[in-house]
C-alpha cells in the first residue's frame, strides 16, 4: 500500500490501523471477548469516519461563517470520542515503537 497527498481519509486511516495491529479482523478469535473487541474497534473507526465526515458538513472551516446546526453538548460528545479514538492509536503507536 502506498499513500499520497491525494489519498482519502478512508484510506490513510485503514492504513494506519492496519500498520499498528488494530484492524477488527485481525484480533484473535480464540481471545475471551474477541466478538466485542471486534465490536469496539469497529465502533472507532465509526467514530473517525463520522466525525471527519460531519467536520466537513458542519465544520467551521472552509471560510464558513454560518453557525452550526450541532449543539454544544453534541460538539463536546463528537470531541471526546474523536480524542478517545485517537489516544487509543496514538498509544499503539507508542507500544510498536517499544515507549
Amino acid at each position: 500500500m502506498s499513500n499520497s497527498s491525494t489519498s482519502s481519509f478512508d484510506y490513510l486511516w485503514h492504513l494506519a490501523r492496519d500498520r499498528l495491529g488494530i484492524l477488527p479482523q485481525q484480533v484473535n478469535v480464540d481471545l475471551p471477548g474477541s466478538k466485542q473487541i471486534r465490536a469496539i474497534l469497529q465502533s472507532s473507526w465509526t467514530i473517525a469516519e463520522q466525525t471527519n465526515e460531519l467536520r466537513g458538513l458542519q465544520g467551521a472551516g472552509h471560510g464558513r461563517t454560518l453557525p452550526t446546526g450541532v449543539s454544544t453538548e453534541l460538539a463536546l460528545l463528537v470531541v471526546r470520542e474523536a480524542c478517545s479514538v485517537a489516544e487509543y492509536v496514538l498509544a499503539q503507536l507508542d507500544r510498536s515503537r517499544g515507549r
